[in-house]
């Protein structure tokens, strides 16, 4: 059986930080959260998380200098970057750090997407193992609420995936 992508989400905002962490539970990865730079180094002297969702501004160091560090360290893993508006470019540039960013506001399936995206790039596997409770994977089609997730991504991101490829997450 295949473990469950694990997920560090790195902001200093309990209630994204909350958000984001049930949202990617709900999606089927093992999450675990960190509210500053230094916390999430800590974090990473264990077990090393499949990707890193790290905000870029933290109260202690910012998210540049936590992605700096953690590649400084030997640690090779995918880092989404949750950023301010027009600040995106700054994150995948030249002198970037992240594999790739979002930003403020962003939707929680944008979010998802992204780091499925990113995992499909390093492992066998770009969606996590399913829970034993969650509803199997949908069908292409509309989702069932008209507001709930739709099966392809949002018009305006990169990231395009066939939507039989997608597995559908209760909201």
């Amino acid at each position: 059986m295949t473990r469950a992508a694990s997920v560090l989400v790195v902001d200093d905002e309990p209630d994204i930080r909350e958000l984001l962490a049930q949202t990617l539970r709900l999606a089927g990865f093992d999450v675990s959260c960190a509210a500053t730079g230094i916390q999430a180094m800590q974090r990473l002297g264990g077990r090393t998380p499949d990707v890193v969702v790290l905000d870029v501004l933290l109260p202690d160091l910012d998210g540049f200098e936590v992605a700096r560090m953690m590649r400084r360290a030997g640690h090779g893993m995918p880092v989404l970057f949750l950023t301010a508006p027009g600040a995106a470019d700054r994150c995948t540039g030249p002198a970037g750090e992240a594999d790739a960013c979002v930003a403020k506001p962003f939707s929680l399936e944008e979010v998802v997407l992204r780091v499925r995206a990113l995992l499909g790039r390093t492992r066998d596997t770009d969606a996590p193992s399913p829970r034993p409770d969650a509803p199997p994977p949908r069908p292409d089609g509309p989702s069932p609420r008209p507001d709930g997730p739709s099966a392809e991504a949002p018009a305006h991101s990169p990231v395009r995936r066939p939507a039989a490829d997608l597995h559908w997450v209760p909201w």
